[in-house]
């Protein structure tokens, strides 16, 4: 994650680096860029979801196994959870920033598509 969070950061920066482009070929190849990354955090949310499944599903393993044995959770449990859920937290948290660059730098392409669009005509 915090590799793809580090490659996906930089994307935005290059979309607001070349603003200073009129060509309507940039702004073609930045859409696509932008799309590449779309994707990418799409499937980085999907596999983040499939994660949190493993921690829950891990969780009600340790859980069941505690109530076959007639006792509460452990603390080494409980504290699993607890990690699982901070852990599931800051990756929102990293989610959204990047989702606010994102949709930062989309609107800044835009434009410039508009700005090429009305030249073109």
């Amino acid at each position: 994650m915090a590799k793809l969070s580090g490659s996906l950061v930089s994307l935005p920066l290059f979309f607001i680096g070349s603003l200073a482009s009129a060509n309507c070929q940039d702004v073609a190849e930045e859409l696509k860029a932008m799309e590449k990354a779309r994707q990418t955090i799409s499937e980085s949310l999907v596999r983040n979801h499939e994660d949190f499944a493993l921690l829950l599903e891990g969780t009600a393993t340790d859980l069941t196994a505690s109530a076959n044995l007639g006792s509460s959770p452990s603390p080494e449990t409980v504290a699993k959870v607890k990690g699982s859920a901070k852990a599931v937290r800051q990756r929102g948290l990293q989610a959204q920033k990047l989702n606010t660059k994102l949709n930062q730098a989309s609107d800044q392409v835009i434009a410039k598509a508009i700005a090429c669009l009305k030249k073109s005509h």
